[in-house]
């Protein structure tokens, strides 16, 4: 199996770890995780994913062991798009990019294929759909915005790994215990301001609600702009919607596919990644002979 190594990566003034994995020649594939996760998520799929060339799992910034935000910032949805951007510049990546993103890294994925069209290839979205929100409930968003940034940014305690696995099976009962710890094991680390007890990675800013959610509208026009194919892998217990809503909801992408992996749930490469290695390296393969088909075809002169 393809071993991983770690590097940080300056990226508009933060440090960001990457965690990467060789591969042969061809596309880089940038993988993105999910909310309150870490790039330690893929450490099942992204393997499997670098038998089709080499592999990219980034930990967004106040997640995993990447850094906080500073102060005075804020976790904006489009500031993780800002850091895909320049991920890829640190890492000096040649030619367009494979994108697979899990929930919160599925949107990412999305939005930067459409203000990135000409460096995305390809986009797999893992039991992801980006949220939007009515404009109705911006101005209680605003309110709650500006109390949050009034709560303390200590890491929370976990008594133990074995505590972390139980609290993320209560959040998400359908996850399999053996799922939330792989999860947990990336997830926390003793934290030294605090005795050296266990705690989470994760800034606890990152609770914290919008002030500058996106609504429907918007994410339709920025999804007319996107180039590249969309593969969506729902869980059969996942969080995304049957299929005909999701075709309905994503009208604008100019191309779309929905696999479903019925024994799966919202962490679904955690719980069957070979079933999802395997789908997305199919499509992976279909755009490559479609593109070396379309470069023997001769122009019409």
């Amino acid at each position: 199996m393809t071993q991983a190594r770690d590097q940080d990566l300056t990226v508009r003034g933060l440090r960001l770890h990457a965690r990467l994995f060789d591969g042969p020649p061809g596309p880089t594939a940038l993988l993105l995780h999910g909310w309150m996760d870490s790039c330690a998520s893929f450490d099942l799929l992204a393997p499997l994913l670098a038998e089709a060339g080499p592999v990219v799992a980034l930990d967004f910034r106040g997640h995993g062991d990447s850094e906080w935000a500073p102060l005075a910032s804020f976790y904006h949805v489009v500031e993780y798009v800002a850091d895909v951007d320049g991920a890829l510049d640190a890492l000096a990546v040649q030619g367009p990019v494979r994108l697979v993103g899990h929930s919160l890294g599925g949107a990412v994925a999305l939005l930067y294929a459409a203000g990135r069209p000409a460096r995305t290839l390809h986009a797999t979205l893992l039991d992801a759909m980006p949220l939007t929100v009515p404009p109705e409930e911006v101005p209680l968003r605003l309110s709650s915005w500006l109390e949050d940034l009034r709560k303390p940014r200590q890491r929370r305690r976990v008594d133990s790994v074995d505590d972390a696995v139980n609290r993320l099976v209560r959040f998400n009962p359908s996850l399999p215990r053996e799922a939330a710890r792989h999860l947990a094991a990336g997830g926390v680390s003793p934290d030294a301001t605090q005795g050296g007890g266990m705690a989470w990675k994760w800034d606890p800013l990152l609770r914290g609600h919008s002030p500058m959610p996106f609504n429907e509208p918007a994410l339709q026009a920025l999804a007319g702009q996107i180039t590249a194919p969309v593969l969506l892998v729902r869980g059969g217990s996942g969080f995304v919607p049957e299929p005909a809503l999701v075709k309905e909801r994503m009208a604008t992408l100019r191309s779309l596919t929905i696999e479903t992996i019925e024994q799966a749930g919202h962490h679904l490469h955690l719980e069957r990644p070979g079933e999802v290695a395997a789908l997305v390296l199919r499509e992976w393969a279909r755009l490559s002979a479609r593109g070396a088909t379309e470069s023997r075809t001769p122009a019409n002169p």
